[in-house]
């Protein structure tokens, strides 16, 4: 096994690090921390608590995983977990907080990208192929799912949840659910306008998928229609398709409540 530890880092005996890991120069790793093969700390990044790193990840200058929560809740000694998987990038000053409550976790997958200065805080769980832009910040107790985007400078509400290839602009604030493959935006308060439609084809999703998804939102969004009814029509007319369950399952179990359209929606959505 080779690994390379610069001569300027602090590395605890007992933190495991995997095959091939480099470690920079001023670095500081745990006793409790468990990194995998490949993994590179460029330099002057701290790796905390008990702390679990997959393999292929590269972690620039600055950025800190696993330190102590900084919910005011959190007791002094509690034994908490940050696990983060592979092949995820972490730009320069990201910061990944373990979780507060004793043997809870915070959660990062796979293929990830955290830009410059971005935020997850504990007890968070963020999905695979995510995108936190420059300053993204994310609060305790959120789910991010899968490919989903978040624009520079936004902020996501404790609780809250932004679905699977939803996307969030810049500079929004997020106080309410973003159902999956739609896109968010406004302030103060961003709400959902259109579906993600460059977001489903890179996630691979075909013409046909996007096709029922914009009907489902138009249905739900785009009409004069109670929501409840329309939830059930949509649940009538489509939710034999998994990809319209997602929707349908999210908005079910919200509960800080959607980030429902306003009529600005219906405007963009006249010529769908």
């Amino acid at each position: 096994m080779s690994v390379t530890i610069h001569k300027q880092a602090v590395v605890d005996p007992k933190a495991e690090l995997g095959e091939n890991c480099e470690v920079g120069p001023f670095c500081t790793i745990g006793p409790n921390v468990k990194i995998g093969d490949r993994t590179k700390l460029v330099s002057h990044v701290v790796v905390d608590g008990h702390t679990t790193i997959g393999s292929d990840c590269s972690i620039f200058p600055f950025a800190t995983i696993g330190v102590q929560s900084q919910d005011q809740k959190y007791v002094p000694g509690t034994v908490t977990y940050c696990e983060i998987g592979s092949n995820n990038v972490f730009r320069e000053f990201v910061s990944i907080h373990s979780a507060t409550a004793e043997e809870s976790k915070t959660v990062v997958g796979n293929h990830n990208a955290f830009l410059a200065h971005a935020h997850v805080a504990h007890n968070s769980v963020v999905g695979d192929h995510v995108v936190l832009s420059h300053s993204a910040t994310v609060g305790g107790h959120v789910q991010v799912g899968d490919y989903a985007n978040l624009g520079g400078l936004s902020a996501i509400h404790q609780y809250c949840t932004v679905g699977e290839v939803a996307m969030v602009a810049g500079c929004c604030a997020v106080r309410q659910d973003i159902l999956p493959y739609t896109i968010a935006e406004g302030t103060p308060n961003a709400r959902m306008r259109v579906v993600n439609r460059v977001g489903m084809q890179r996630a691979g999703y075909s013409e046909n998928q996007i096709r029922d998804v914009r009907r489902a939102f138009r249905t739900l969004f785009v009409n004069d229609m109670i929501f409840a009814e329309a939830i059930e029509k949509v649940r009538q007319d489509l939710g034999h398709l998994d990809y319209i369950r997602k929707m349908l399952t999210a908005a079910d179990e919200s509960k800080r409540g959607l980030a429902i359209p306003d009529e600005k929606t219906w405007e963009i959505n006249a010529g769908d």
